[in-house]
C-alpha cells in the first residue's frame, strides 16, 4: 500500500479526461480567474489573472505580472495543486472551479508563447494548470457536483 499524500482527495474517483466545453473555454479565456494555493500547512494564497489561453484540451495558462505573481510562486513551487474560477461576472454565469497541478514559468517556450499573446501585461511569469478536476459552484442542489467523471457529452447536455 502506497503511504504519503494522496494526489487529490478524490483520487479514488473514476476520472475521465478532462474537456473543457467551449463554453466554460470562453469564460476562462474572456473573464480572467481568481488563482488559489494552499502553502503546505494549508494557509491559502490568492490571486488574479487578468489574461488565460487554453493551451491543450485539458491545460489552462495563465500570464502573471509581478505583482500577481508574487502572491502564488513560491507556493506553487512547494505544493503545484491550484484550483482556479472565472472572474468577474464570469465567477456568477459561469459557475465552476478548476482544479489541477500548477508550474511556474520565467523562461522556455511556455512562457515566451503566453507573453507574446498576453498584449497589455507586463507579463513576469507563466503559471501553466494541467487539469485533474472540474466542480459545479451553482447554488443549490448541484453545488460541488463533480463534472468531469461526465463524458464530453454528458457535460454539454448538463451545461444546457
Amino acid at each position: 500500500m502506497k503511504k504519503g499524500k494522496p494526489e487529490s482527495v478524490f483520487s479514488e474517483v473514476k476520472r475521465m479526461t478532462i474537456v473543457l466545453t467551449e463554453r466554460m473555454k470562453g469564460w476562462i479565456e474572456l473573464m480572467g480567474c481568481h488563482l488559489c494555493v494552499a502553502t503546505p500547512e494549508g494557509v491559502p494564497r490568492v490571486t488574479v489573472s487578468r489574461f488565460a489561453r487554453i493551451t491543450k484540451p485539458d491545460q489552462v495558462s495563465f500570464a502573471l505580472e509581478k505583482g500577481e505573481a508574487s502572491v502564488i510562486e513560491e507556493t506553487v513551487r512547494k505544493n503545484p495543486w491550484v484550483a482556479f474560477g472565472v472572474s468577474k461576472q464570469g465567477g456568477i454565469r459561469a459557475a465552476f472551479q478548476f482544479k489541477g497541478k500548477g508550474k511556474i514559468f520565467k523562461s522556455g517556450a511556455e512562457f515566451e508563447s503566453i507573453k507574446q499573446q498576453a498584449s497589455g501585461i507586463a507579463t513576469d511569469s507563466v503559471l501553466v494548470v494541467d487539469l485533474t478536476e472540474v466542480y459545479c459552484t451553482k447554488p443549490g442542489a448541484e453545488a460541488g457536483q463533480r463534472l468531469d467523471i461526465m463524458s464530453p457529452e454528458e457535460m454539454n447536455a448538463w451545461e444546457k
